[in-house]
Order: structure tokens, then C-alpha cells, then sequence
């Protein structure tokens, strides 16, 4: 499964919802999954997520008003683990962006995110979805879907109260670059929910 990520400048502070519902219903190209607008808290810009069933259908994406995107990207769905509010309608969203260039440090991230992030992740309530993006650069991207804002500091407990595994070098398990906090404008899950 692909993803495609669309960077876009500021959204509007009044009626965000059903300016975020317009952007995702004028994506074209079949094959669409899971979807989500999410905005910055400080209104600063956001992101569109959207998964796709195959590498054809994201490379065919179309986005309306493409003169507001800053940026975007394709990336390859490594993982999308639901969490234990899995169902719920998410209202907060953590991305974290890690760099690419360096194929052993991505293996790494994944590899821990897989065998001590996820199990730690179980026990946080409130988590509905994380979704891990590699792209063809080894740049990693992890969005993380949540009901509430607190979440997000037990979901950072829960990760540093671990220890890394006999086998993680911590020179490889680098901080992500950007850390940002948005909210969930809009979303279309696999389970239904919408927010």
C-alpha cells in the first residue's frame, strides 16, 4: 500500500471543517483508503494524507488548487497499527518527520518502532491509528491519530519509560527533525469513522 503527503499553506480558522471536507473530496484517482486533513495548532500550515491501494493509484493523484501545496510526497505504507481507541473519532494528530539519506537508520527506526515502540503504544489509551511512511529517500514519516491532546504525553511516557533492545544502537536511533501537533480537520478511516 502508497501514501501520498500534501504540505499546505495556512488553513482557515473559521468553518476549518468544512473547508478540509471540500480539499478531500476534490482528490481524484481511485483506489483511495484511510484520509485525513490535518492542520497545525498554531494555524501555521498542514497536511493531506491519503492511502492508496496501489503505487498506480497514488501516482495518478490529483489535487484541486495544486498552487497551495508547499509541498509534497510519496511514500510506501509500512505499517498502519490500530490503537486501542481504534473506531473513535480522532480529534489530534502527532507527525513525526525523520530525515532521509541514510537507508540503516530508517531499518532502525522501523525495527524498534515494531518490536519496543508498538507494544509500549498498547497499553496508552486514546490512540486510534499510527501510520509509518517510508519514502524512496529513507525519509520516515509517523502519524499518529489520537482522541485528545493528553494522549500525546502518555503516548511520550510510555515510549521513554522502555529500554532499548540488546540489539538498538542508540547512534542510529536519532531524533525526528520536526515534531508537529495538529488537529484532525477531517478524516475518512478504514472503520468509518469520520471527524
Amino acid at each position: 500500500m502508497n501514501a501520498t503527503l500534501h504540505r499546505f499553506r495556512r488553513w482557515p480558522d473559521e468553518d476549518a471543517g468544512t473547508w478540509a471536507r471540500g480539499l478531500l473530496a476534490g482528490i481524484s484517482g481511485d483506489g483511495q483508503e484511510d484520509a485525513c486533513v490535518l492542520g497545525r495548532l498554531d494555524g501555521a500550515d498542514g497536511a493531506l494524507l491519503v492511502l492508496w491501494r496501489t503505487p498506480a493509484d497514488a501516482a495518478a493523484v490529483r489535487v484541486p488548487d495544486p498552487g497551495f501545496l508547499v509541498g509534497s510526497g510519496s511514500y510506501e505504507l509500512l505499517e498502519r497499527v490500530a490503537g486501542s481507541a481504534a473506531g473513535s473519532a480522532p480529534e489530534f494528530a502527532q507527525v513525526l518527520w525523520f530525515p532521509g539519506g541514510n537507508a540503516a537508520r530508517t531499518d532502525a527506526h522501523v525495527r524498534a518502532g515494531r518490536e519496543r515502540i508498538d507494544p509500549a503504544m498498547r497499553t496508552v489509551s486514546g490512540v486510534v491509528v499510527t501510520y509509518v511512511l517510508r519514502g524512496a529517500d529513507d525519509a520516515l514519516v509517523v502519524v499518529t491519530l489520537v482522541t485528545g491532546l493528553p494522549v500525546l504525553e502518555d503516548m511520550r511516557r510510555a515510549v521513554f519509560a522502555t529500554d532499548l533492545l540488546p540489539w538498538e544502537d542508540p547512534a542510529l536511533l536519532t531524533d525526528p527533525e520536526r515534531v508537529d501537533v495538529d488537529r484532525v480537520l477531517h478524516a475518512r478511516l478504514a472503520t468509518g469513522v469520520r471527524s
